[in-house]
Formats: structure tokens, sequence, C-alpha cells
């Protein structure tokens, strides 16, 4: 049944068939008319009904009638399916009538052939015929020699009958050079193809926009875009072929090129280490890349054609403002935000999101890329929060800090320098180092070498210096100074750390002054015994001199020698008892060890002890507070005497040949110390001796220390014991 726009169709078709100006007709495979129009009609002089009794066949000229035939032929074959002809036909009157011919065969959809639909245009009189002929003629000439492409005509031979200009230029032979040769163009790699190519054009075949390569007279290599089709004469017989030929050069670059940005564009794509998508103007997905699978947990295959799944629901109406930003030209570079994987788990991402345009501009989608920064903003938190951290670490610490830039400049002070010295933050902001009111002018050399080794990216570690307050007294400061670096390494300032110990200080006098009394105290038994022999001496030389026996000059020498001795005992006595301020002069070491071995001898002698000194030639004098030194040696010295009580020999070795240090060595004969307390010498209240305090050995090593030395014990059980102590060879 026929529905109604197929009625439709079939009606409008009837119409122009009928009405149409040109002559037209159905016939069938066979050549009978079954069907002509009123136009036809008056072209042959036939009814309709008139020639529903006859063929195609009766009414053509007889010369024409085999061509005729040939055509039908190829119909049939399926080589042709339209076709077009000059050819005459017999009037009912008689007379020839030039007809131009379109033919068209209608088959089933099995391709067979069903029934022709023929269209007759009458054509003019001979002399207009031959006008046309002849315009046709000259358009056809001005179309080959206008031609922006290269044609040529070749006979059945592939012998060359014409070329247009554009074949010259474009292959640099001349029409008189290759005119009536073979076809020099064409490659030798390519001969055989183009020849069966070319045995189907002489066929009737026709080839459309083939894509090959072409050679020039230089013998450089053309890409070209070809059409072949054969040449007919008015029979329709083949007589040749021709070629349009057009130089793609130029296009084949181009396409690789686009070829190579394309397949750079999906490698970036592919390989990239950002996620990326695309989406089309309704935000469905057209492609994601490896890395947003890996990163957002969805395969390509899940989200294609859906809405992007990643945007959390509290951020949605936000980005939905942004979409249509982008859907109307805009872009948004490396903005950060949250984004959600499929298991749920939110990421700190930085995006950058831009339209997509055809090649007219329009805008037809968006494209996404996303980078993880969750390790990065973490990395920032822990930053902040670190520099939170030592901003509170600077600001609250216990000590005075100074930053100071590379130039010298304070850059910052904490509140504790405020508090310490007495000057406001704003007074000692910029202020150059050398210029500082806390340095005092006897440290200020001192201060300068704190400095300059800051600057060579040095630190300076426990040095002590005397600072001074906004309201002009004296601070004992322990002085710490180290570069600052910043993330590249490079040195971005120094700091200095100022530690008040003007308290630590007076309890270490203190506590040196308890134990100088303390020895005075044990060595008070030794010293009376030794006043009392020149004393007994004295006495007796006076009941000689009442008596009036002897010489009184021998009793004179001989009291005066004994009261210089007495007064020699008490004055290093008074000297290690009495407190004195710390004073670096210099002195020699060897005088300074005599006086200590002249106040110890005494005790010495009672406990059967000898001295042994060795002073190797060298540096002798060092910068020292004498008080100081004189009781670290009493003190060793003595200890040496206690842990001989069957006697023996404490050797005393000096030696300053080195450039930079003296070392002094104390051997015994003692008992020694085990190894258990050898690695506690030096902690407050720990000894050994029944009545001892354990502050000897600390007070003595901290004094060394003071002046830059250094103390190092060994000691062996029943062996004895070494004391070696290195001191600088410069001043102070």
């Amino acid at each position: 049944m026929i529905n109604n726009l197929d009625f439709a169709e079939h009606q409008l078709f009837a119409q122009a068939f009928k009405y149409a100006p040109i002559g037209m007709a159905l016939l069938s495979i066979e050549g009978h008319w079954l069907h002509v129009n009123s136009s036809l009609s008056q072209i042959l002089g036939y009814s309709e009904s008139e020639l529903a009794e006859l063929t195609f066949q009766d009414i053509t000229h007889p010369d024409d009638l085999s061509r005729s035939i040939q055509l039908r032929e190829r119909f049939l074959f399926e080589e042709l399916n339209t076709y077009q002809v000059e050819k005459r036909y017999i009037h009912k009157n008689g007379f020839d009538v030039w007809i131009s011919l379109t033919l068209s065969i209608v088959r089933d959809e099995s391709k067979r052939p069903l029934f022709f639909m023929a269209q007759f245009r009458e054509m003019s009189s001979t002399k207009e015929r031959a006008g046309e002929l002849i315009e046709k003629v000259e358009q056809l000439e001005s179309f080959l020699e206008n031609s922006a492409d290269a044609i040529w005509m070749v006979d059945l031979n592939d012998t060359i009958l014409e070329v247009n200009p554009t074949f010259e230029e474009m292959f640099g032979w001349s029409q008189k050079e290759i005119k009536g040769k073979k076809l020099p163009m064409i490659p030798d790699f390519l001969w055989d193809v183009m020849d069966k190519i070319h045995q189907g054009i002489k066929r009737g075949e026709t080839v459309v926009g083939f894509e090959t390569i072409r050679k020039r007279k230089d013998g450089s290599l053309l890409d070209v875009e070809a059409t072949l089709s054969p040449i007919r004469d008015r029979k329709g017989i083949i007589v040749g072929m021709t070629g349009i030929c057009r130089d793609i050069t130029r296009r084949k670059q181009a396409e690789e090129e686009l070829k190579s940005k394309t397949e750079q564009l999906e490698s970036f794509i592919e390989n990239s280490a950002d996620a990326i998508w695309m989406v089309d103007i309704n935000d469905k997905i057209i492609n994601v890349n490896p890395t947003f699978e890996k990163l957002f947990g969805w395969k390509a295959g899940e989200i294609k054609g859906e809405k992007l799944p990643l945007v959390p629901p509290f951020l949605q109406e936000a980005m939905d403002k942004i979409h249509q930003g982008i859907k109307r030209g805009e872009t948004v570079v490396g903005f950060e935000t949250i984004r959600q994987r499929k298991d749920g788990t939110l990421l700190d991402v930085e995006a950058t999101l831009s339209p997509i345009r055809n090649r007219k501009g329009n805008i037809v989608g968006m494209t996404g890329i996303c980078r993880d920064v969750t390790p990065r903003k973490r990395a920032e938190e822990e930053l902040k929060a670190k520099t939170t951290q030592l901003e509170s670490f600077i600001e609250n610490n216990a000590d005075a800090i100074l930053i100071f830039n590379n130039e010298g400049t304070v850059e910052r002070i904490n509140a504790t320098f405020e508090k310490t010295f007495g000057y406001p933050r704003e007074a000692i902001m910029g202020m150059e180092w050398q210029h500082l009111p806390i340095i005092s002018g006897e440290y200020l050399d001192e201060a300068r070498r704190i400095f300059e080794e800051a600057e060579n990216g040095q630190s300076v570690v426990g040095l002590e210096m005397i600072g001074k307050q906004m309201n002009g007294e004296s601070l004992n400061l322990l002085v710490t100074s180290s570069p600052i670096l910043d993330g590249k390494g490079m040195q971005d300032g120094w700091s200095v750390t100022l530690r008040d110990i003007t308290n630590w200080k007076q309890a270490q006098e203190l506590l040196q002054n308890s134990e100088k009394l303390s020895v005075a105290g044990q060595l008070a038994a030794g010293i009376a015994h030794e006043i009392r022999n020149p004393m007994t001496s004295i006495k007796g030389f006076i009941d000689l001199m009442k008596a009036g026996f002897g010489e009184k000059k021998k009793y004179f020498d001989i009291m005066s020698s004994e009261i210089e001795r007495i007064e020699l005992i008490l004055s290093e006595l008074l000297i290690l008892a009495k407190p004195q301020s710390i004073k670096y002069e210099r002195k020699d070491i060897r005088v300074l060890l005599s006086q200590v071995l002249t106040l110890l001898d005494t005790q010495a002698i009672l406990n059967n002890v000898q001295f042994v000194t060795e002073f190797k030639p060298g540096v002798t004098h060092i910068y020292c507070d004498e008080n100081q030194l004189k009781q670290v040696f009493i003190n060793f010295v003595k200890n040496s005497i206690e842990s001989m009580p069957n006697g023996g020999i404490i050797t005393i070795q000096v030696n300053g040949n080195s450039q930079e240090e003296m070392l002094i060595r104390l051997t015994d004969q003692g008992c020694g110390i085990p190894k258990e307390v050898l690695s506690k010498l030096g902690q407050p209240f720990y000894t050994t001796k029944e009545k001892g305090t354990g502050l000897g050995f600390m007070v003595s090593k901290q004094i060394i220390e003071n002046h830059s030395g250094q103390i190092h014990v060994e000691s062996e059980l029943g062996q004895g014991t070494t004391i070696e102590i290195k001191l600088p060879l410069w001043s102070s």
C-alpha cells in the first residue's frame, strides 16, 4: 500500500513528467516505448499511442543504430548508469531530427535493470549547431589555456596529443618537447600501477581525484591529485585519454604537519602527568587521558557520554557558574579547588579550564587540565605550621635573639631582647651591627670577629662577652652566632643569640671560691707544720740572743730567711683563698707551676712524694688568669699526692713546641681511677674521697674550658694517672 508521502511524490513526478518542456519517455529494457509526454510527441511527430506500437530502433537513424545498440548493452552490463549523446531520429514526416539524448537506467534493489528513463532535447539547425560547436570549442580551448590544473591528452598508444600551459609550468616540459611522445612524468616505480589504470580508462572507466606522485623535468617529485577519463568520438568510441592534475605538495606537507601536530597533541594528552578531560557543550565527557583514570579512578569507558562525576556536591553550583563563563569564551588558569575521586576521597587540585572551538571559531565544548596538589598543600600547611612554630620559638625564647640580613642590618629582635637590654624594638630595627648600643667598647674587636665569621657562613658558639643595658649596667653574655640559609642553601643573613649568664657567672665564682677555701682548709695542717719549723728556729735563736751566746749576725740571717719563707707560704695561701677579679695577663707557666709546688711541697714531704719537672725548650708564656690556673694545678697535684699514701713521684712536663697550643702533662704513681669512675669525672658532688665534695675536678675543667683549653685524663688501677692539659697560645 502506498502511503500518503509516497503518493504525493508519485503525483509530483507524474505532473513533472507530463508537463516537462523537454521530451520525456520511459522505455522497456528491449526498447519499447512505455510512456511518453506531449513534448516528445511534438518533437517526433508521433502520438503516444503510435509510439506505443514502435521501438526506439524503429525511429533511430540507421547510421546511429549500431552505436545505440552498443550503448544499450553497456547499460545492461552495468558499465553505465547515465549517458548523454547526440543522435538522429526519423520524424514521422521522414526528415532527420537531431536530438541531445540523456539516458538513465532504473534498477531494483538487486541491481537488475527495470526500465530506461530518457530525456530528449531537440537541437538547433545545422548553422546554429555549428556556431554553438565553435563556441564550445573556444570555451574548451579557453578552459585548457587558463585552467589552474595541468591538463594533457593522449591517444590509445599513450602518445601525447596536447598539454596546457599549466602542465608546462608544473612539470617543466614544453608542448613542443613532448608532443607525440610517451608521458614522461610518471616515475619508474609507478609505471606498472599506472599501466593498469590506463587499461581501465581505455575500457571506459573514470578515475577521479586519486592521489599519486609525478616527476618533473628536473627529476624532483610532486604530490598530485589526478582525474583520468576516456576521450570518445561522436559515436562514443574511446579514442584516447585525458588527465587533469593538481599539485597538492603544499597540501600534503600541511597534512603531514597537521598529522604530526595531531600525533604530538595525542601523545601529549596520553603521556601528560596532568589529568586531562574534554566535554561537549552539554558537559558530557568526550574523552579522558590515562592520568585522569589513574588520578580519579574512573576508566574512560565508564564515564564517556556522562556528566563530569568529580565535582563534589558542595562545589557544583560554583563550578556551574565557571563552566558558563568558559562557554562564553573565558579561560580560567591555575585555580585551586577540590575534586572527588571514585572512592569518595577528596583531592586538592590546581585546574585550568578553557573552551574548545571548531574551525569556524564556535565553542563546541570544554577542556580541563588538572594537577594533584595535595602533597604540595600538605607541605605548605606543614611549612606554615613550622614557620609558626619558629616564629613562636624566636619570639618566646628565653634568650635574646637578633636576626641580621646579609648587609649586617638588624631585621628582627625578640621580646626577650627588649626585656633584657631595655631598648624598644623600633630603636634597634634597621641598625647596623657595629652601631648596636649593647656592645661594650672593649669587646668591639671581638664582636667584629663574630660578625665577620657569620658573614663568611661560619658559626661561633659559646663565646663570653660583656654587654650593656640601656640603663648602663653590664651583663655577662654567652654569644652564639650562625648563618641563616634560604631554600637553595644560599646565605640569607645570620642570627645571634645572647644568653644572660650574669647570675651563672656569679654562681661559678662562688663555687670556685668555695673550692678555694676547701683546698685552703685541707692545706692548713701542712702549712701549720711548715710554719712551726721556722718559728721554732726563730724562738730558739731569740732565747740564745737573750742569754748572750753565739754570733748574733749569723742568727739574724737565719731568722730573716725563715721569716721570708713564712711570708712566701702565707702569700700563696692568701692568693688561693682571696676572691679576685678575673684578669688575663701574659704569664710564664714555669714560674706559675714553681709557686704551686712551693705551696704543696710540705704536704708532699709529709707523704714521701717527690716532684720532677721537665720543661722542654719552646714557648713558656701564655695569656691566662694566674689565680685560676694556680687553683687548677693545686687541685690536680694535691689529688696526685693523696693518691700515693706510700709515696712516689709526680712528674710535671711542659711542652710549648707547637705553634697553636701548649701541652702540660701531670703523671703520678698513685692508685689509679676505675673506668666506671673515670667516665663520671666532672659531675658535681661525685667523688671517691671520704670527705670530698666532687667539685674540684668540675671547677678545674670549667676554668680550662674558659681559657679555650682541653683536659684529657688517662688512668689504670694500680698504675697511676696522667692528666693532659692543652692551652692555646693566643691572647684573649
